[in-house]
């Protein structure tokens, strides 16, 4: 069975390699893994989820070497595919091959939204990276971005997250050496169309989804924030609370008429702090804070992808500004009267050159218009589509966070009204 993802982290010396056959019970069905809803009423689409494979990310290692320290995961693959050779997989990868990863489905796929990696440093603030709870944080993190990856029903079809999740460390080291220059190059023309459009005019048909998208990301920027402050002020009420108790029990000590009362309020308040780091603090990071930190990036990875679309809408209608502007050139060429004051003079020798060059360009941007407007069109679909994906896994995921929150409250809750109901009930009856 898989070892618990909050493990130590091991210090090795060397990385280990090759693919490794797993038994069946490597990988839990249960285990937790980002999941579309089935029903598509919710978004009209036709798309059928893949269901038939699933990832897991455990198992960190840091690996010291005479010019680098770095953190590998043992990546767990249990696919049910023709393009896969065998059932299961475990292999060994790091951070930067999580964002080679990335950049290549990226490239391959400017039109699709592809999903988030965590920041390559301070995904928890000022934390060590190679602290257990830097490390374990990362590693959901990892865990998420590679299944939404595999969940998603066209990247993951895509041929470098194949290779990722299945060649061992020799063959994947020389499959990444393949074209980088070319990614790297295709990476910065991408990365010059998105900002060198950003502030330019628009269709208006996509202004609702921008506009949500602001919004949403600064809610959940300014919630992340008010969750930091709520956090810091419970743990020091836990700090505090722990100090309560313990005078208490002190008090306890010289009162003896109501020594067993002080002493039993004593305990309950220390046990209560103790719940409330166990239910409300300790899991504040992995449940909370750290998904809202995935969500804004994730909205921004959104807004880039329709950045794109911007671009091509941008595109499209320059070029038709381009064939207007060659067609009212060539009309006022047209319909000069100047030239009709001499028949067949050099003037009007040229007027007739300049119409029939115009009347071989007009044929080219009228293509040019067609073209881009059907790349716009395709791009728009797929956005759509994208989007479509999106929210619905959006609504899955807050559904998950939300119940999650409302549980590890109703549980420290209960378990304070039932340690002071058991105090009042004890104090009554003596």
């Amino acid at each position: 069975m898989m070892t618990d993802q909050n493990s130590a982290v091991l210090e090795v010396s060397v990385e280990e390699k090759g693919v490794t056959p797993t038994p069946q019970t490597l990988l839990n069905d249960a285990s937790t893994l980002v999941s579309f809803p089935t029903n598509t009423n919710d978004f009209q689409l036709k798309l059928d989820f893949r269901r038939d494979i699933q990832v897991r990310v455990d198992n960190p290692q840091k690996i010291v070497e005479p010019l680098e320290t770095y953190i590998t995961y043992r990546v767990s693959t249990k696919a049910d595919r023709t393009d896969y050779p065998h059932k299961e997989y475990v292999i060994r990868r790091r951070y930067n091959d999580f964002v080679w990863l990335r950049q290549n489905i990226a490239v391959e796929y400017p039109d699709r939204i592809v999903p988030p990696l965590p920041a390559k440093h301070t995904i928890l603030g000022q934390l060590d990276r190679y602290s257990k709870e830097f490390v374990t944080c990362r590693m959901a993190l990892l865990e998420r971005f590679l299944s939404r990856l595999v969940c998603h029903p066209i990247l993951t079809e895509d041929k470098h997250l194949r290779v990722f999740l299945t060649a061992n460390a020799t063959e994947f080291t020389t499959y990444k050496k393949r074209g980088t220059g070319l990614l790297r190059r295709m990476s910065n023309s991408l990365n010059t169309i998105s900002v060198s459009y950003n502030s330019r005019q628009v269709d208006f048909e996509f202004d609702p989804i921008r506009n949500h998208l602001h919004g949403l990301s600064e809610k959940l920027a300014m919630l992340e924030k008010v969750a930091q402050r709520i956090h810091k002020e419970r743990k020091e009420l836990c700090v505090e609370s722990h100090q309560l108790g313990a005078a208490f029990i002190e008090w306890s000590s010289n009162e003896q008429s109501v020594s067993v009362a002080l002493s039993r309020i004593g305990h309950t308040i220390t046990a209560n702090s103790s719940a409330l780091r166990h239910n409300l603090i300790s899991n504040f990071i992995s449940d909370w804070a750290q998904p809202l930190k995935d969500y804004v990036s994730y909205i921004e990875c959104v807004r880039e992808t329709l950045g794109k679309r911007d671009a091509l809408q941008i595109q499209y209608e320059q070029s038709l500004m381009d064939l207007e502007k060659k067609k009212a050139d060539k009309d006022k060429v047209t319909n000069d009267e100047k030239s009709l004051m001499s028949f067949w003079t050099k003037s009007e020798m040229d007027k007739e050159e300049k119409i029939e060059k115009m009347s071989q360009v007009i044929p080219k941007l009228v293509s040019a218009v067609e073209a881009n407007q059907e790349r716009l069109d395709v791009c728009s679909d797929v956005f759509r589509q994208e989007y479509g994906l999106w929210k619905c896994q959006k609504k899955a995921d807050f559904k998950s966070m939300l119940t999650a929150l409302a549980e590890s409250h109703i549980q420290y809750y209960q378990h304070c009204a039932a340690s002071w109901d058991l105090v009042f009930k004890r104090m009554a009856s003596e």
